[in-house]
């Protein structure tokens, strides 16, 4: 008996792309890893192409005659649709947290850690009463399983003197790299050494500084990502900010 040609697959829809025929290339990022389909005439209401919609966890029955075409969508189950995420105060972190988990599997489809904390990061921004606060900690923590988390030494009272080194991947207690704010040592200790529950329940602090890093460390090891640069505002080139800083009367 032949194999059958239909299978069905889970995820959630990470990516959307929409191509001149109409149709939409849907990428999703699951326990296995990430894949894709085509849902045929994705651009209209209603239907298969609306339950394919960004931060949706979906069932999906797919159509492949080859290992190596793209699926065809013919059926799709809403497993899940977190409602607040399409809030305009709410939506700029979803989308953080599912462009950075995309590119983090360009090259390796990490599967199911990765899949368990974007799932678990999109709950908390539909039900955190501080959405800022689960997109920073699930934003890190994202990097942290997929193995790029900086290092960090910074034991004991830390002053003026932190240094984040956005190349070398090190925060440290002294050294060269961006200088970090006193305030803002506890929480990003938290982020990149403690546990989730821990940092998801702590005062905050100057939360612009938190972004501007985050958006310098990933344009760095990762790739820029758009949704980033909606929330940290424009950067200076690296190397000019830490001119910058040495430049600044004492």
């Amino acid at each position: 008996m032949a194999p059958s040609r239909y299978h069905v697959r889970q995820g959630i829809v990470v990516r959307r792309t929409p191509l001149p025929s109409g149709d939409v290339v849907v990428t999703l990022l699951s326990p296995e890893g990430k894949w894709r389909a085509i849902a045929r005439k994705g651009k209209r209401l209603g239907g298969n192409p609306g339950r394919l919609s960004l931060f949706h966890d979906v069932k999906v029955q797919v159509y492949q005659r080859r290992d190596d075409d793209l699926a065809i969508v013919s059926q799709v189950t809403l497993e899940g649709a977190l409602s607040r995420l399409a809030d305009p105060t709410v939506y700029p972190y979803a989308h953080v947290l599912a462009e950075l988990a995309d590119r983090l599997t360009v090259d390796v489809h990490h599967g199911e850690p990765l899949h368990a904390w974007l799932a678990s990061g999109l709950r908390g921004l539909d039900a955190d009463e501080d959405p800022e606060r689960v997109a920073l900690v699930h934003t890190w923590m994202l990097l942290r399983v997929a193995g790029l988390g900086p290092d960090v030494n910074l034991e004991g009272e830390v002053d003026a003197g932190a240094r984040f080194d956005v190349p070398g991947g090190h925060v440290t207690r002294r050294g060269e790299g961006l200088a970090i704010p006193p305030t803002v040592v506890p929480s990003l200790h938290a982020f990149l050494v403690g546990r989730a529950k821990e940092a998801l329940i702590m005062n905050v602090e100057e939360r612009t500084v938190h972004w501007r890093l985050l958006a310098r460390y990933v344009a760095w090891h990762v790739d820029g990502l758009k949704s980033l640069e909606v929330i940290a505002g424009p950067l200076p080139p690296l190397h000019d900010a830490m001119r910058a800083e040495r430049e600044v009367p004492a």
